[in-house]
């Protein structure tokens, strides 16, 4: 008779669940809180080596949780249901911040508290993100939208689509967000251009733009705190030759007299 072989991690997904029941989910370690998670996707296998596998792969327990589906493939025991499930907590999460916030209120009238905001909300990813948080006449965050980045370095959004949010019915002024995940936080040509589009799109549609923040794990730049939104309000208004927008009119119209 063949003897069962026992492992050191036998009934462990028992313990572990035993463990959270007492002293809740922070009592663990990373690889216990990602052992736990792949006992629910997988039910009938040791899943400590595979939590282990993922650590190693991506260097930490944020980065796994943060990792694309097709990379989370390439780890050793992970399947498409485990690479799945890993793959939406981080959008779960943003769901359910985005859900608290708006039963909450969140008053952005200073730039240390649109920081805070941000880093209490979201977090950085390995892929670079925008968010566009709408605000109230009294700076109360009624809406907040997310453009996804394809890449390390790029973020996709429709400028038709930003008009269309900001067109709501509560929207006085926009903070925009958006994140270098590897990099400094200083803005870049692309940064500086999308940035005066958006004003662009705010100032002609009679909302107000109040500031665009580049972040990174660490450290931030705020475009208001350096001076720089006042003139690009200024190009704005020289470009359109208009005065009345920053009165919030809704009726005003490019002068096109040479």
């Amino acid at each position: 008779m063949t003897k069962e072989k026992v492992t050191p991690h036998k009934n462990h997904r028992q313990r572990l669940k035993s463990k959270v029941k007492n002293h809740g989910l922070e009592c663990l370690a990373y690889h216990e809180v990602l052992e736990l998670l792949l006992t629910y996707t997988i039910p009938r296998k040791d899943t400590n080596p595979i939590a282990h596998n993922l650590i190693e792969y991506f260097g930490s327990f944020s980065n796994a949780i943060d990792a694309n589906y097709y990379d989370l493939l390439k780890v050793d025991g992970i399947g498409p249901e485990s690479a799945l499930f890993i793959n939406v907590l981080s959008s779960f999460m943003e769901i359910y911040n985005k859900s608290k916030l708006e039963k909450g209120v969140s008053i952005l009238n200073n730039t240390a508290k649109c920081v805070q905001f941000f880093r209490d909300f979201y977090s950085i990813k390995s892929n670079e993100f925008m968010v566009m948080a709408c605000l109230s006449k009294n700076k109360r965050v009624v809406k907040t939208y997310l453009y996804k980045g394809k890449d390390e370095t790029e973020i996709t959004f429709d400028l038709r689509q930003i008009a269309h949010n900001i067109n709501d019915s509560g929207v006085h002024s926009v903070v925009l967000y958006h994140t270098h995940p590897h990099g400094s936080v200083e803005p870049s040509v692309s940064d500086l251009s999308t940035t005066q589009s958006i004003i662009n799109i705010c100032l002609f549609n009679g909302i107000d733009f109040d500031d665009h923040i580049i972040l990174n794990e660490t450290e931030h730049y705020s475009f208001k705190k350096q001076g720089l939104i006042d003139g690009m309000k200024s190009k704005y208004a020289s470009v359109f030759a208009v005065t009345d927008v920053y009165a919030g009119s809704l009726n005003t119209k490019p002068n096109n007299k040479k």
